[in-house]
């Protein structure tokens, strides 16, 4: 894995920041430059450009996952349900500890306007689920999973869940019960939540136990 200085990662999370709130193509580098208090000078040693900036964002957030799903694949000790259940873990604490990330992929999904990233994402998508397939299909062919599973759907299910979660938060906090949660407190809960529900409906998908 790629190793950043603590200048480099400031600037990565500034541009990450502005990239969620304002889009790719609505950011400068001189606006990074200022909020991230550095010379666009700077920028262009590190990153060589706007385009590369966005990039390294991108690598730097998924390097840590791929060498997770890596691990997990070659896991002999852990049943398949249990890697599984390991995956969303994963996936509900990084997705929603990374939200600035999550608004960006969101967007430039959604962006019709070209962006280096574009099939970067769908690159990155195709080796998730390159991914998890082997842990299916081992499961599979050791009998402890149905044949009829659709994994490009489950992926979907997971990916689709947490990003969708994450605009619907003044909703799901607008329960008198939530309102009085810290920031730390709610984020906690609400990864709590999700995983619990991602987990029974895996387990159903799974294993056919409704």
């Amino acid at each position: 894995m790629e190793e950043y200085s603590e200048k480099q990662l400031s600037i990565l999370k500034v541009a990450e920041q502005l990239f969620a709130d304002q889009g790719f193509h609505g950011t400068s580098v001189r606006d990074i430059a200022q909020v991230a208090d550095v010379n666009i000078a700077m920028i262009s040693y590190y990153f060589g450009s706007k385009d590369k900036l966005l990039e390294t964002i991108f690598r730097y957030r998924m390097e840590a996952s791929k060498k997770f799903i890596h691990e997990l694949v070659e896991n002999d000790t852990m049943e398949p349900l249990e890697k599984i259940n390991s995956l969303i873990d994963r996936f509900v604490n990084k997705m929603l500890g990374e939200q600035y990330f999550q608004c960006i992929i969101s967007r430039e999904q959604l962006n019709r306007q070209q962006t280096p990233v574009r099939e970067l994402i769908w690159e990155l998508k195709r080796e998730m689920l390159g991914l998890m397939q082997p842990i299916v299909t081992h499961a599979q062919e050791a009998g402890i999973f149905p044949k009829d599973i659709d994994v490009e759907m489950l992926m979907i299910t997971l990916f689709g869940t947490i990003h969708q979660v994450i605009p619907a938060q003044r909703i799901i906090r607008s329960n008198d019960s939530l309102k009085e949660m810290n920031e730390e407190e709610y984020t906690e809960y609400l990864k709590k939540r999700v995983s619990i529900h991602l987990k029974k409906l895996f387990k159903a998908i799974l294993t056919h136990e409704f």
